[in-house]
């Protein structure tokens, strides 16, 4: 297969994958609903024109995010909770190493694709150096398992805290959603260069992604206005 061609079918793959995160999110962030338009557009024209406009698409995808990113640690920054930045502060910061090579690797292909191999070869080093999959998988289990941090979910830790204030959660779901769009963007390029099973990434994060929001919506509906 074409490194293009290859490129293409991941990204259509991992922006189907977010676009239920997006849409999700946007429920609670209008910004997110920006995100949604956005790769709805990007998907429907990598499947029709091919990969022409990918390297400008993905671009201003991540502009978006990063928009996101910076107005949630804004409010955040308010009302930090140390314990759950001492436990989790890596964790996120791995993610977002791991879709900044990410990024980089797409730029480089589609600059230089004759070292297309030296490039995906520098993304899986990184990847692996950032934990793998690991980090993904602990921001999963803290949302979702009942004896998560400090003996119970993640959410319901952030709901008591914030006194169930629904601005405060919102910021805070937000927060997560990015972490974990940037995570599955990243996750879904190790599986192509890896040439693992995609097939089992969609069914398997498809389904966690529904589970996350599940959560996310049962957080948001106990608390108060």
């Amino acid at each position: 297969m074409a490194d293009k061609e290859q490129i293409k079918q991941t990204a259509v793959m991992v922006l189907g994958c977010l676009e239920k995160v997006s849409s999700f999110a946007s429920t609670f962030n209008p910004l997110f609903d920006i995100v949604t338009k956005l790769i709805g557009v990007v998907r429907k024209g990598l499947v029709e024109d091919g990969v022409r406009e990918l390297d400008k698409n993905f671009q201003q995808i991540h502009d978006k995010l990063e928009s996101i990113s910076e107005q949630n640690k804004q409010l955040l920054d308010q009302i930090q909770i140390g314990e759950i930045n001492k436990n989790y502060g890596d964790l996120e910061k791995n993610i977002e190493c791991q879709y900044k090579a990410f990024k980089t690797m797409v730029d480089r292909i589609m600059k230089n694709p004759e070292k297309e191999k030296s490039h995906r070869d520098d993304f899986k080093k990184i990847y692996r150096k950032q934990k793998g999959r690991l980090n993904l998988n602990a921001f999963y289990d803290a949302v979702i398992k009942e004896h998560g941090p400090f003996g119970r979910p993640l959410l319901i830790f952030y709901l008591d805290h914030c006194k169930r204030d629904r601005k405060i959660m919102e910021a805070r779901c937000a927060h997560l959603a990015n972490l974990f769009h940037i995570g599955l963007m990243a996750l879904m390029a190790y599986y192509v260069v890896t040439e693992d099973d995609e097939d089992e990434f969609r069914e398997e994060w498809g389904q966690k992604v529904i589970n996350i929001q599940t959560k996310m919506q049962e957080v948001l509906d106990e608390c108060s206005e």
